[in-house]
């Protein structure tokens, strides 16, 4: 019986076609050329010995033409010398095993091949390039392991130096165990609140003292001096740049949960915490309750202040490491509602004035050397200074946060507190000069601001945030989606000449307006991140802004504002839904997510001496979580520790009297939580649908802010939109 050569069964392998194409798009490249394979690999055999003082060119040549004459007596030998021995015994023919694709699963018989995925990768260096691409501190781009294969986490994202590794693992070591709330520093300050590893003391001293010879050697003092203009003013006439619409006081609930006491705060006044707790006691606790007492009556050192309006900025003062602190407090001006319908402008691309404030409280710590850090529960704060202004709301408040030894600067009898850069709503930026008078310990002073010490403004548009680059740089974004770079210091504009100062930078990043700017100050002070409503998120090198910048993914609901966690040597924002990400430098493209908020998040704090950040929500709840353990061990469990939650209705009646202004509920001891970052956990479904919640403006967070100094790192300033500010030591 003859068999037709069609009917015979072939082999599987023999069945699978052979993967070649008729045109290659490839043919012709050096870089798949096997002439350019052997030079790479010469390299790379040249790179591993380069570090060895034996190394000898000529002998590694000798040994590559050796392999070749070798490889070309296997290849003439015929199909004689061709079998290849399996571990089973059985022989395979080279030029059969050479048709068989490589990227094929089939299994041939006897034969038992390793899986790529199985197989160790190794990250290979690449030559130099000559087209002028360079690397950024990551693997290069060509060297991505192959799907399957998990590279090191850690060198990803905190590269290969020895100098990262080494702050990655000291700041591990000293914040890492941290899961909430941040610790005070022990005996040997091995634990808790440390400056930064990046930035040491030998560089702060010469920030503090070298950086600075511009304001107190070269004229710097005088010149902003003479630049600044302002009149003393009355408490009558500062006050319609204080009171809203209405003078009433607030009516504020707060104390034990069930048992609270009910308060009514007038403008520029504080309430102890402490006072709500221990007047919760004194008037709702019965005799079956005196057991608990003792535990309830835990005092809450801390203050509960009234600034008038709603609290836009909150900002501590930096370089005061002694008993006196100081906090700044910019306001908005409520809500108008508007008749018509429509808005007869956009409020974020129209400048616009109108009478405002700035108002500097001071805190005052304990005089005990070994709890210097705490709040000092018998010196109330104070109002020391209100600064009016008619340019509109402050929308963004700085300190310059570079270290600085304060010292006589010729006014006698004055405190200087800072230099604070902000950004007004007619559009300008300007920086002041603030001080305080020394006699007037305990009295407010109210003063008007006609001119600052430096007044800019981009050329047809509006600025819109502001931050510091150095003692004298300030880099500010804009409404066209520009960042303009501004010098403090010299003033090109004469004092008397009406033409404000040019950038010495303005160069686009965005294409719509900049919400937000952050810089990696200490670690990378060149490197700066911005956002913007088009939901975009850049990274951009402030030494070739054009070229050297990557993008994030593209969120729908851009983060409000940005900031840099040092110790994760990352950015981290509250995004659209609900969570917490951080954006490596060196992996911007791809965010981790760490922690989850109860509600969208808009107010965010990170800490300056440790690694936790605070974060105020849309639903009035102030959370405080340490990121790095998540960031780090992403296997780990996210904690978060929700402080205090701020409620506020609009309408109320007690007793006949009708509360215009609404009334607060502030409610606290809560335990801490779990916070799972896994998605389809945050929003709740109600009958298949996910519903979203509208607040009241009133009752949202609108900021927050940590201490900066080591000895009151644990202090956070937290501003509401009713207008209260609470001040707390979080510090355990």
């Amino acid at each position: 019986m003859q068999v037709s050569p069609e009917s015979v069964r072939k082999s599987a392998r023999a069945r699978q076609p052979n993967r070649k194409y008729t045109n290659e798009t490839f043919t012709g490249l050096e870089a798949l050329d096997s002439a350019s394979e052997h030079e790479v690999e010469l390299w790379q055999r040249a790179e591993q010995h380069s570090d060895s003082d034996e190394f000898d060119e000529e002998q590694v040549l000798e040994e590559a033409n050796e392999e070749d004459e070798e490889e070309d007596d296997v290849s003439s030998a015929g199909s004689d010398a061709s079998g290849i021995l399996t571990p089973n015994g059985h022989s395979v023919s080279a030029a059969s095993d050479a048709d068989m694709d490589i990227d094929s699963t089939a299994e041939t018989p006897g034969l038992r091949r390793q899986s790529i995925r199985n197989r160790p990768y190794v990250l290979k260096r690449r030559p130099k390039r000559s087209d002028g691409i360079h690397v950024r501190g990551i693997p290069d781009p060509v060297q991505i392991p192959p799907k399957g294969v998990k590279p090191d986490y850690i060198y990803s994202v905190f590269g290969d130096a020895t100098q990262d590794l080494v702050h990655m693992a000291r700041s591990r070591d000293q914040w890492c165990h941290e899961a909430t709330l941040p610790r005070r520093p022990n005996k040997t300050c091995t634990e808790g609140m440390h400056h930064f590893f990046s930035h040491p003391e030998e560089k702060r001293q010469i920030e503090a003292t070298e950086g600075w010879e511009w304001y107190y050697d070269h004229g710097g003092h005088q010149h902003l001096s003479k630049s600044q203009a302002s009149v003393s003013l009355g408490a009558d006439k500062a006050f319609t740049h204080l009171a809203p619409s209405s003078d009433s006081p607030r009516t504020i609930f707060m104390g034990p949960y069930g048992r609270q006491v009910r308060f009514d705060l007038p403008i520029l006044r504080f309430l102890a915490l402490s006072e709500a707790w221990e007047q919760a006691h004194s008037q709702n606790v019965t005799e079956d309750d005196a057991p608990d007492r003792s535990k309830s009556r835990k005092r809450h050192d801390g203050w509960l202040l009234n600034v008038g309006r709603g609290a836009r900025c909150v900002e501590w003062a930096p370089n005061h490491a002694g008993e006196t602190q100081y906090l700044a407090v910019s306001t908005f001006r409520p809500k108008r509602n508007d008749t018509s319908g429509q808005p007869k402008f956009s409020p974020a691309f129209t400048a616009q004035s109108f009478p405002t404030s700035i108002q500097i409280w001071s805190f005052s710590s304990t005089e005990a050397p070994e709890r210097r850090s705490l709040l000092d529960p018998d010196r109330s704060p104070c109002p020391r200074l209100v600064i009016c202004t008619d340019w509109g709301d402050a929308k963004h408040l700085r300190w310059c946060p570079m270290p600085r030894n304060l010292r006589k600067d010729g006014q006698e009898g004055r405190i200087p507190i800072g230099l604070l850069a902000g950004v007004w709503s007619d559009g300008y930026v300007r920086v002041l000069d603030v001080h305080l008078d020394q006699c007037e310990a305990q009295r407010t002073s109210f003063v008007k601001l006609t001119n600052a010490a430096f007044t800019a403004k981009p050329p047809s548009t509006l600025c819109t945030c502001v931050i510091w680059l150095s003692p004298t740089d300030l880099a500010v974004g804009c409404a066209n989606g520009y960042l303009a770079l501004w010098s403090i210091y010299p003033n090109p504009a004469p004092l008397s000449s009406a033409s404000l100062p040019s950038p010495y930078l303005y160069t686009p990043l965005h294409d719509s307006y900049i919400s937000s700017l952050s810089s990696a100050y200490p670690v990378f002070p060149h490197l700066l991140a911005s956002t913007s409503p088009s939901g975009h998120l850049r990274l951009t090198s402030l030494l070739a802004p054009q070229t050297d910048y990557v993008l994030a993914p593209r969120l729908r609901h851009p983060p409000s504002h940005i900031h840099f966690s040092e110790p994760c040597q990352a950015f981290i924002a509250a995004d659209e839904a609900e969570t917490l990400r951080m954006w490596p430098i060196r992996r911007f493209f791809g965010p981790i997510t760490v922690a989850r908020c109860p509600s969208q998040g808009l107010a965010l704090g990170v800490g300056r001496v440790h690694g936790s950040v605070i974060v105020g929500c849309e639903d009035g709840t102030v959370c405080v979580t340490s990121p790095m353990r998540k960031f780090l061990f992403p296997k780990l469990t996210s904690w978060q520790c929700p402080v205090f939650k701020h409620e506020f209705a609009r309408r109320g009646e007690q007793e006949g009297h009708k509360s215009e202004r609404g009334r607060i509920r502030i409610t606290e001891g809560y335990k801490t939580q779990e916070a799972p970052v896994l998605r389809g956990t945050g929003k709740r479904a109600v009958e298949g649908m996910v519903v979203a919640t509208i607040y009241e403006d009133e009752g949202q967070v609108r900021c927050v802010n940590w201490g900066t100094e080591l000895n009151v790192g644990g202090w956070v300033a937290v501003g509401m939109g009713s207008g209260l500010v609470r001040v707390e030591d979080l510090a355990i």
